[in-house]
């Protein structure tokens, strides 16, 4: 793919580096807001900000990790729905484990440009909503990362520079560790437990760790989500240069469920989980089949790709730049409303968030929950979760189920911070399949 400058139209790319000595007076003053007591996360602050990938390049399903040191590169993908283009331009901030911003200057932790302009960018092509597809890569001519650890990336407006449009966790890997673990049935549960619990070891035998208790912390995600991660994970035992996380109680995760999933790859024809498709100006709509409540139900394998989506279009070339945006519209019966909490629609395609646009209404005259979505063509999973009032754990079980069986991904990262550091490096990365050994 070509990517050009708009709104000249010609068919040119300015080299990266003239475009960031172009852009060096208006923002060499600039630095990102910082608040250390409040964690940054992943988040789109403008409502025409859309589709936002964040991934290693050349496999979409991959979490950003980028390997210190290699010719490996993360690639960010989003869009911005309207005629015309924007000025964005992105910054990085090194954070510790909590991700807090850490204590490091800029050139401790990168070799580059403080700030740098997102010049990577093209127009979509034959769709009937309008939108500009940006993209940019990481590491490049004006940045260099140093040091390992976690890495916000944040992208401004030219317009404003307080606010950024979006933000991006990220993650620069130095491999001092080895990681091997599995996942089973809990322990702690008994014979009728629906938990999953990974037990799993590091091997430091390439590092000199003094006290490995207090200078190594653990994190695990499941599925990728952030909201629900264990954080702080100690060993059980620490024997021959290997930490055992063989615990009971602190590293288990609910099973859940598969998720559910729908194909609007191709626009003539009504794909998977789809039971009407029509064209009402301005947008295609799509209809998704009646979904139903799964917390009583046996267990069914169901091929997934765990919360993910894949932007695509069976009938394009380039799908950054030929997929449509669509209103999709789900729905899940219920006997009843629940009066003690709120519905969502979740996964990658809600940024694994639960926002007012992603909220389920009932509808009283259909005795049903619905909602909808605006989302570019392609392959999407999504669940039903559950907010009690006044919480703010997503419960992703109430709705969906939960079985031990329940294929899932586990995300484990090791950090270190001896006693002289002044930051964590992160010194191991792995994922572990609970079916998949």
């Amino acid at each position: 793919m070509s990517y050009k400058f708009y709104p000249t139209r010609f068919s040119f790319r300015i080299s990266a580096l003239s475009a960031a000595l172009l852009f060096i007076p208006l923002f060499a003053a600039f630095a990102l807001p910082k608040n250390d007591s409040t964690p940054m996360t992943n988040a789109v602050y403008r409502d025409n900000i859309r589709t936002v990938e964040f991934f290693r390049k050349g496999w979409e399903f991959s979490q950003p990790v980028y390997d210190l040191g290699t010719d490996q590169q993360l690639i960010l993908k989003f869009d911005e729905l309207g005629e015309g283009s924007s000025s964005f331009f992105y910054t990085i901030t090194h954070c510790d484990t909590d991700w807090n911003a850490s204590r490091l200057l800029p050139s401790e932790y990168m070799d580059g440009f403080m700030d740098n302009p997102v010049n990577d960018y093209a127009t979509a092509v034959s769709t009937t909503i309008n939108y500009t597809n940006y993209q940019l890569i990481l590491p490049n001519e004006q940045v260099r990362f140093l040091i390992s650890g976690n890495y916000l990336l944040s992208v401004f407006d030219e317009l404003n520079r307080t606010t950024p449009v979006l933000t991006r966790r990220f993650y620069v890997l130095e491999p001092l560790t080895e990681i091997r673990g599995e996942v089973k049935k809990s322990t702690f549960e008994g014979y009728k437990g629906r938990d999953q619990e990974i037990d799993f070891s590091v091997d430091y035998s390439h590092m000199n760790i003094l006290d490995p208790r207090t200078e190594v912390s653990v994190v695990m995600l499941q599925n990728s989500r952030t909201d629900n991660c264990l954080v702080n994970l100690k060993p059980l035992f620490v024997r021959d240069n290997q930490l055992i996380y063989d615990l009971s109680r602190e590293n288990i995760f609910p099973g859940g469920n598969e998720f559910r999933n729908f194909d609007s790859k191709d626009l003539r024809i009504n794909g998977l989980g789809v039971i009407k498709t029509e064209y009402l100006d301005p947008f295609y709509h799509l209809t998704l089949r009646a979904d139903q409540m799964r917390r009583t139900a046996d267990y069914l394998t169901e091929n997934d790709m765990n919360g993910r989506y894949l932007i695509k279009n069976n009938r394009a070339n380039d799908p950054d730049l030929e997929s449509d945006y669509i209103q999709v519209h789900f729905s899940l019966e219920l006997a009843e409303p629940l009066s003690g909490g709120h519905i969502y629609i979740f996964g990658g395609l809600s940024d694994w968030q639960c926002l007012p646009v992603n909220e389920m209404k009932w509808n009283y005259e259909l005795k049903r929950y619905q909602g909808e979505l605006s989302l570019k063509q392609g392959f999407y999973d999504y669940q039903y979760v559950y907010i009690p009032n006044g919480d703010n754990r997503i419960d992703n079980t109430m709705l969906e189920g939960s079985h031990v069986e329940t294929e899932n991904e586990y995300q484990i990262f090791v950090y270190y911070h001896s006693f002289s550091s002044r930051y964590d490096k992160l010194v191991g990365f792995r994922t572990i399949n609970s079916v998949n050994r």
